[in-house]
């Protein structure tokens, strides 16, 4: 069954770039062409000089960390509202934003109407969900990247994983409903661990398991993070250093 998103949804969503609406005077990128190398090279060339990104690998890892926020959304309704969002790239466009300097995207989705599922049912619906967002969108468009950029999808899948853990451990964790609470926690273990390889492109096994740790690097007293397995190169970007999560200043414990 369909259903149009609310507009206390739409507002919901918008906290995670989602575009309620196109901006006047910004021309999108059409997702379609994201699934180019061509194309994908040369907006990275573009980005690259506006970065000032010493190589095409730094800023394909930025660009994968800002396309992490397409999977942020579309789980978020999954999970929250119960809602597959339509992600297919011919139903989605890029609106370039930037926020303090910052090159930071929109994503707007043509359609606001979603597939809304019941519970007797949830097991094989949230199979699909999964599947049209990794198979249909993250994973062509990472083959793209990959290709243009010559970058590990190593790092590319950590990129992802990164804001997955950040939206079911930090955002979805602190919803006052206990019951979307629950739901969440479900989608999230299938997501991570037990969803098949297959829902994620051309895999054996889940891209996104291999990330799959407790947080072992002490932040301070009251907190830990989880290091990161992959360097994202944002260091080669940031004045102020390394990403609190980097392998190359944060080691396990022994």
């Amino acid at each position: 069954m369909k259903a149009e998103l609310s507009a206390s949804e739409i507002k919901e969503l918008s906290k995670f770039r989602f575009a309620a609406e196109l901006p006047d005077g910004v021309t999108p990128i059409a997702f379609t062409s994201l699934l180019e190398e061509s194309s994908m090279n040369s907006l990275l060339k573009k980005l690259e000089a506006e970065m000032s990104a010493p190589d095409l690998k730094t800023t394909a890892s930025v660009w994968m960390k800002r396309h992490a926020f397409l999977a942020v959304i579309y789980l978020y309704a999954m999970s929250v509202f119960n809602k597959q969002l339509n992600a297919a790239p011919d139903s989605l466009l890029l609106v370039e934003m930037k926020k303090d300097g910052l090159w930071l995207p929109d994503f707007y989705f043509k359609s606001k109407s979603a597939l809304l599922c019941s519970d007797e049912v949830r097991n094989e619906w949230r199979r699909e969900a999964v599947r049209h967002l990794f198979k249909d969108n993250i994973f062509p468009v990472m083959e793209a990247l990959g290709k243009a950029a010559k970058i590990s999808k190593l790092i590319l899948w950590e990129n992802v994983a990164v804001y997955i853990y950040w939206l079911y451990e930090k955002v979805v964790a602190e919803h006052v409903d206990e019951a979307i609470k629950a739901r969440a926690a479900e989608d999230f273990d299938y997501v991570i661990r037990l969803a098949p390889g297959s829902l994620f492109g051309n895999y054996h096994q889940n891209p996104l398991a291999r990330y799959h740790a407790e947080p072992d690097c002490q932040e301070d007293a009251n907190s830990s993070v989880r290091v990161r397995k992959t360097c994202c190169f944002t260091y080669k970007l940031n004045a102020k250093g390394y990403c609190k999560t980097c392998p190359k200043i944060c080691g396990p414990k022994k």
